[in-house]
């Protein structure tokens, strides 16, 4: 990953494009569970559901990647602990706020001990576990770089992978033994044992570690990439989908196939993302732009889908539709986007939005106007 502009790694804007593309591609084919009778667009939805599987993991492997090619002494652990958790828990709380009030006022949700619970338990909106499951990694990331650092000096780095891949398949197999299932575990529910296992660090320290892996051993990393060819991993990334939407109804099984389908896809967004790093124009410049602005999205576009899907419903379009899909994608996005340009605008709206540069001024979205704002997003 060697193309570089004022200190960021451009390959990782792009892959962080990519994934949350697709995180918002999942989320936008979910209104298709509305359609009632026979459609072709469910089973449509839910391929590009499973095409996306690898969105969420990717931004682990990347975060894990970040975080392990800089070096951290014992000294500056505290420091570190205080700037990861700055990048992650005011806009956690900020967005937590937005949707509780959103709730609140338009749901007619207004069970406070219930809100209360929904903020310590990353639930205020389904897509919050990863917060949660982020700030353990980062928890944890210190001690398992001291690790790293000894492994390295024997050149075992491939241990820290296989151990976090062993504690990956007892984790699903005991959530399989208790009868957790995938609804129970991503969807909240009043079931406080069912809401902690959505987020706890067992299920994702597997792809934080294979990112931390690549970091501290990048040319087996890169043997593994040249050795796969591009038209068989497209074409298997194509076809797994189905494999994986045929699992879906064991949670552990899927659980098991989505690890080397998320390698597999990380590798193939990685030489895409090299090929548009090397590249000029507008196309490159805008998906450059969205990976900057990706965890903010994140935070963001679940109200963004809700606010688009409105305003469809409005002028006559609905589920049953396949036009509503395209603009409530391209509008949740834009939304999303504008959103956190605007709360940019706004004072200490850089310490909430998630779309910050180095030295904390606002992200540009009008990357036309000045291509030179590029500054670093922590990751």
């Amino acid at each position: 990953m060697g193309d570089r502009r004022n200190g960021r790694i451009r390959e990782l804007d792009f892959m962080r494009a990519f994934a949350i593309l697709g995180v918002v591609a999942i989320h936008a084919g979910s209104y298709s569970e509305a359609i009632v009778g026979p459609s072709v667009i469910p089973l449509a939805t839910e391929y590009i559901a499973h095409l996306s599987d690898f969105a969420v993991p990717l931004f682990f492997i990347i975060s894990g990647f970040l975080l392990a090619s800089r070096p951290l002494e014992r000294k500056d652990w505290g420091t570190f602990y205080r700037r990861r958790l700055m990048t992650v828990v005011p806009p956690y709380l900020f967005f937590s706020g937005v949707y509780l009030t959103y709730n609140y006022w338009v749901l007619g949700q207004t069970d406070l001990v219930q809100a209360a619970w929904s903020i310590l338990l990353f639930d205020a909106v389904g897509v919050f576990w990863f917060l949660g499951a982020m700030i353990q990694m980062y928890l944890l990331f210190p001690f398992l770089s001291a690790w790293l650092d000894r492994l390295s000096a024997r050149r075992q780095e491939w241990k820290l992978p296989v151990y976090a891949g062993v504690l990956y398949v007892a984790w699903y197999a005991v959530l399989a033994v208790a009868g957790y299932g995938a609804n129970e575990i991503v969807t909240p529910t009043g079931d406080i044992g069912s809401r902690l296992v959505g987020f706890l660090f067992p299920g994702y320290l597997l792809f934080f570690a294979i990112g931390m892996y690549i970091a501290r051993a990048p040319s087996a990393a890169s043997r593994g990439i040249s050795e796969l060819g591009r038209t068989p991993m497209a074409a298997v990334m194509l076809v797994a989908p189905v494999g994986l939407l045929l699992l879906d109804d064991s949670w552990f099984l899927w659980s098991m196939a989505v690890v080397p389908y998320t390698i597999l896809a990380s590798a193939l967004v990685y030489r895409a993302s090299a090929r548009l790093a090397a590249r000029a124009g507008p196309a490159p410049r805008s998906m450059e732009v969205v990976g900057k602005y990706s965890f903010g999205i994140y935070m963001a576009h679940i109200l963004a889908l809700a606010i688009a899907a409105n305003r469809l419903w409005a002028i006559g379009l609905n589920a049953g539709d396949v036009s509503f899909y395209l603009l409530l994608y391209v509008m949740a996005i834009a939304i999303s986007m504008v959103g956190l340009f605007l709360l940019n605008l706004l004072p200490y709206g850089t310490l909430v939005s998630g779309v910050r540069t180095k030295d904390g001024k606002r992200q540009k979205l009008l990357w036309w106007k000045n291509e030179e704002d590029n500054a670093v997003r922590p990751s």
